[in-house]
């Protein structure tokens, strides 16, 4: 008994580590983010940042590490491989699939509290990437991006690895994540006090028209 509480008690000091470096190093960048502030937010010993992670970019990869898990948990089941050879039919069930993704990810990105703090942490890693960015990069975007372009390729009929077939994945994911970057312009530009149920159904059957759309017309293309 002793040693599983123990073992409770270090687990929940990690994840306290990794909560607060999320919100640090997203918030304020890595080189401007002290272990202490990362402790005190933490609530833990700062020692625990060297015990746990080997030091502060050990805690940066842990991060990383948390958000690829978290968004496949968002993602699973939502993006199959599916074979290139199909009918109309498959095409519909490719559609719906991608469609379905994105009710998903629009649930996730503008209702649950979390999103802001992952949001936060990858923009920053984008815009000046580190090793932390190859992680998510590796761990996360390309393969995912991999898989849906196999998805959008079955809804098309277009070529999995085209390059065509790449730029329109990245632009219906853009339509996606917009509304969690831009969430203070999207909600002033609307009145909304806050984007709830209602609103977050709202800005899915948007982009779900908008995908489809373009789904259609690259199946014009790929004809």
């Amino acid at each position: 008994m002793a040693r599983t509480s123990i073992l409770k008690d270090a687990e929940g000091t990690r994840q306290a580590l990794i909560r607060a470096g999320l919100d640090l190093f997203g918030r304020n960048g890595f080189d401007a983010t002290s272990t202490r502030e990362i402790a005190q937010a933490a609530k833990v010993n700062s020692a625990g940042i060297a015990y746990h992670f080997g030091g502060k970019d050990g805690l940066r990869q842990a991060c990383a590490e948390a958000i690829i898990a978290r968004m496949q948990a968002v993602l699973a089941g939502g993006a199959p491989t599916v074979s290139i050879t199909i009918d109309a039919a498959d095409r519909d069930v490719a559609t719906e699939q991608l469609l379905a993704l994105i009710d998903r990810v629009v649930a996730f990105l503008t209702t649950v509290p979390e999103s802001e703090v992952v949001a936060r942490f990858v923009v920053r890693e984008m815009l000046t990437p580190s090793p932390a960015f190859e992680t998510i990069y590796g761990g996360l975007f390309e393969p995912v991006h991999r898989r849906v372009c196999q998805v959008w390729a079955a809804a098309t009929g277009m070529e999995p690895e085209a390059p065509a077939t790449k730029l329109a994945v990245f632009a219906a994911i853009g339509q996606v994540f917009y509304f969690r970057i831009a969430r203070p312009a999207v909600t002033r530009r609307l009145g909304w006090d806050a984007i709830g149920p209602e609103e977050a159904r709202a800005i899915a059957e948007t982009v779900r028209r908008s995908v489809r759309a373009s789904i259609l017309a690259c199946r014009g293309e790929a004809s």
